[in-house]
């Protein structure tokens, strides 16, 4: 994988433009593969937008609702539906009656499936959709989780593993008021890339607060953390490429709510300000 560290960006600051790859939609741009095309982004959808043709990518597709609400393959989809489409799967009737705005994640670049059919064959083989699945109707499983984590008083709602590499795409809560024990903390990597799209709440860690929109990409190794949230926070976070595997640092490290916000990203990202959070405490 050849995506850059981005770690973290508010897509407040980001500015919305057209996507060359959906005609009459507009995207923001959250991370990208240089080499294979790859990609997480905002889509964002106008009112009245259709499309009554069948049509298909040659790539592999995970999208989370976060605003409005869209008909397609004759699915009703509202803000917190979940969909994962292999490459080739048939999209019809597609209906958006108010703006939507999805989360978008593209494990190649999303060109039609005709244009390459032989390489969406192969990366769809095996693979079963997920045609829609709305995550408030799930319950949080709280029974498996790493005791250095303990403090965060987290849950957890699976919305996808791979049967063949194991990567998994699920929603991450954490209760407020919580801290690593005396305000220190272990620090965590992984074997696999990580990344995360905030959508409630605030967490705080070694780059600042993240805030709804907040989004990073964290390469494999990367130590990061303690963690600590004032008000809770509900985060959808994928392990990309392999199994969720924590390791964890020898020494501890402090905590620190107000740590200030410092951003690691790449020179092709363009913000257009600084988002001023308001938090709700």
């Amino acid at each position: 994988m050849s995506r850059d560290h981005i770690e973290f960006v508010q897509a407040q600051d980001l500015a919305w433009e057209s996507d060359p790859a959906f005609d009459g939609l507009q995207r923001k741009l959250l991370s990208i593969d240089h080499e294979s095309g790859a990609r997480t982004q905002l889509q964002r959808c106008p009112e009245d937008y259709q499309r009554d043709d069948h049509h298909t990518l040659a790539c592999n597709e995970e999208f989370y609702v976060l605003q409005g609400c869209f008909y397609l393959n004759h699915f009703v989809y509202s803000p917190g539906c979940y969909g994962f489409f292999p490459a080739g799967f048939e999209r019809s009737k597609l209906y958006v009656p108010e703006e939507t705005v999805l989360l978008r994640f593209f494990d190649h670049e999303p060109a039609p499936y005709a244009a390459d059919s032989e390489a969406a064959d192969q990366r769809a083989h095996g693979l079963e959709a997920i045609p829609c699945l709305d995550t408030y109707r799930m319950s949080w499983d709280t029974s498996v989780h790493d005791v250095k984590l303990t403090h965060l008083g987290l849950a957890r709602k699976n919305l996808r593993i791979d049967p063949v590499t194991g990567q998994r795409t699920f929603l991450f809560m954490t209760s407020p008021q919580s801290h690593p024990i005396n305000f220190r903390g272990h620090q965590e990597s992984h074997p696999t890339p990580e990344e995360a799209y905030q959508l409630h709440g605030d967490l705080t860690g070694q780059s600042g607060t993240m805030y709804p929109g907040a989004y990073f990409w964290r390469p494999e190794y990367i130590p990061h953390g303690p963690f600590g949230t004032r008000g809770g926070s509900l985060s959808l976070i994928r392990f990309v490429g392999g199994e969720h595997v924590n390791l964890w640092s020898d020494e501890q490290h402090a905590f620190n709510y107000n740590e200030p916000y410092q951003p690691e990203l790449p020179d092709w990202m363009e913000r257009k300000g600084r988002f001023t959070p308001v938090p709700n405490y």
